[in-house]
């Protein structure tokens, strides 16, 4: 006759399975899942934080480089324009144009008219005239009371020396 070997009957607590084995797998308890779970959201958050932080350092080094190959051509243009500002504000062209285009002529001696300014460095002998004097009203625009402005002066002495019977 044979008669069967005998096993032992655990009885687990509610909610726990046995293995068929005898051998019960010991599961992880809520809050060391929860903190694992954590962990793993943690990384996965340092990866995105990362990602972004490289990214935006690649985006800011394009704009780098853009920026200064722009700046290379801006300067190279720059120094084109001045160039050309030169080359157009040379008085051997002026005179070419004025000669050539709008027909100018070189003045004789006896058509100059020299205009002494009264208001120039060193010449502390002029006196005011009365029209020049405060308080009297001739103020011009800009000008502090007393102060004439040579420039229209030496225009207006300029009219006033052609009407005068200088036509030519």
């Amino acid at each position: 006759m044979v008669v069967a070997k005998e096993q032992p009957y655990y009885q687990s607590p509610p909610g726990e399975k046995h293995s068929p084995a005898g051998h019960s797998r010991p599961q992880a308890r809520p809050r060391e899942h929860l903190m694992l779970m954590l962990l793993v959201l943690l990384v996965f958050a340092l990866g995105v934080l990362i990602m972004v932080f490289y990214s935006r350092l690649f985006i800011t080094g394009y704009k780098i480089a853009r920026m200064q190959k722009e700046l290379a051509e801006l300067e190279i243009e720059t120094r084109g324009l001045t160039e050309e500002v030169s080359r157009l504000s040379s008085l051997e062209r002026v005179e070419a144009l004025a000669t050539t285009r709008l027909g100018m002529v070189e003045p004789d001696e006896n058509q100059v008219v020299l205009v002494k300014a009264a208001g120039e460095p060193g010449d502390v002998s002029r006196e005011p005239r009365q029209a020049d004097k405060p308080g009297s009203g001739n103020t011009e625009k800009g000008g502090l009371p007393g102060e004439h402005h040579w420039v229209l002066q030496a225009l207006a002495d300029l009219v006033i020396h052609h009407s005068s019977g200088h036509s030519g």
